[in-house]
């Protein structure tokens, strides 16, 4: 008997006033895949993405996570939005935002448990080190770190980003990516990127959408779906040797 996927999709549409955003898409996401969603700006990405958490309805067709609604599920669900509700100038530490993860998952003040879910979140990303250094004293790499930490300490089985990678530099970019394959191994993981070049690297599908969808193999992403996907051809470089030893191609 085959498992059921984690994520569902059959036939959506949607549109915001006068403008389709979505066309007739249909694909799933099974568990422990590692998947990033690419495309032109304005082409769905993020409604996508709140399709999947449930803060969008679809105007027709179905949205299934862990085979119910999504805004049943959402605990199982952890979430990092592309621009945070974090201050970078609030006097919080690295674990008070981890703690934030926690909010939906207790009643009253944290507890032990909501403790050591967030120092684990932190060890995941590499920089439990950093728990009591402020939010605001961090490197741009670091917080968003501390940001997929947050995200993780609500013990998720699907872990959904919108842009993690977003300006930083390529060798920030790189480690941030190879955390987030390990966690992978753990729970499915759902990135959307701007850069197809560079998470076809790591991930092992590639979600297309530009109104409608094409999911990809990443070893299927050619120039000529980088056309059909942004509307012109782009540089792509590859960057496999960075991480399993084999040159790029």
């Amino acid at each position: 008997m085959s498992q059921e996927p984690v994520i569902d999709i059959q036939g959506v549409w949607f549109s915001y006033p006068q403008e389709t955003v979505l066309e007739d898409v249909t694909f799933q996401i099974s568990s422990n895949d590692f998947v990033a969603i690419v495309g032109p700006n304005g082409g769905g990405k993020t409604t996508l993405l709140k399709l999947i958490l449930g803060l969008s309805q679809p105007d027709k067709g179905s949205v299934s996570v862990f085979g119910s609604r999504p805004h049943r599920v959402r605990k199982r669900i952890g979430y990092m939005p592309q621009h945070s509700n974090v201050d970078p100038q609030f006097p919080a530490t690295v674990m008070d935002v981890a703690l934030m993860g926690r909010l939906g998952c207790r009643r009253g003040p944290f507890g032990r448990a909501d403790k050591s879910a967030a120092r684990t979140a932190l060890e995941k990303v590499g920089i439990d080190n950093l728990s009591s250094r402020t939010f605001a004293s961090l490197s741009g790499g670091q917080r968003q770190r501390v940001l997929i930490a947050r995200a993780l300490a609500s013990e998720p089985e699907l872990l959904l980003l919108d842009e993690p990678t977003a300006n930083l530099d390529i060798g920030v970019e790189e480690e941030l990516l190879g955390y987030l394959a390990k966690v992978s191994k753990q729970m499915t993981v759902v990135l959307v990127s701007h850069d197809l070049g560079f998470v076809s690297s790591y991930v092992q599908r590639v979600v297309c959408v530009n109104r409608r969808i094409v999911v990809h193999p990443v070893h299927d992403i050619t120039g000529e779906v980088i056309r059909e996907v942004y509307g012109s051809d782009i540089h792509m470089v590859r960057h496999d040797h960075l991480h399993n030893g084999t040159p790029g191609q």
